[in-house]
């Protein structure tokens, strides 16, 4: 049951994760952004893979949603190789480690955890969201 309300609160979150990031996206083309943003972007890409990793514990190797949706924000925000997209990667990676070593398997911590990332990728989606239309941090 918690499973089934948790993967209901992830599927609403990463719609409008989605819909925000690239909503900005299309906003701020021809917006400069400074580090303020791109650390956000960083940070963001580290939520993202410590979420991945907790998916992949709970439901196996075949659940790339994180993964994917990573890929995703990378075309949309870093498409090209260089510095972001190397500290994007970067912060993914590291993030889905360093969560496999806090929770070796799937437990009701790890659930907690799972929910609780998916709070700070919200706020952290809404700030750059606000950021690409022109407000402040």
């Amino acid at each position: 049951m918690q499973k089934i309300q948790i993967r209901k609160l992830l599927l609403s979150i990463s719609f409008a994760i989605f819909a925000a990031v690239g909503a900005a996206s299309v906003q701020a083309q021809d917006v400069t952004r400074g580090p303020v943003y791109q650390d956000k972007l960083v940070d963001l890409a580290d939520v993202l893979g410590r979420i991945h990793s907790i998916r992949v514990l709970c439901n196996g190797q075949s659940d790339q949603y994180w993964r994917t949706y990573m890929r995703n924000l990378l075309d949309l925000e870093a498409p090209s190789s260089g510095y972001l997209r190397s500290r994007m990667v970067e912060s993914f990676n590291s993030a889905y480690t360093a969560e496999q070593a806090v929770h070796g398997d799937c437990t009701v911590d790890a659930t907690r955890a799972e929910g609780r990332l998916s709070d700070r990728g919200r706020q952290l989606t809404e700030s750059l969201a606000n950021m690409a239309a022109g407000e402040t941090p």
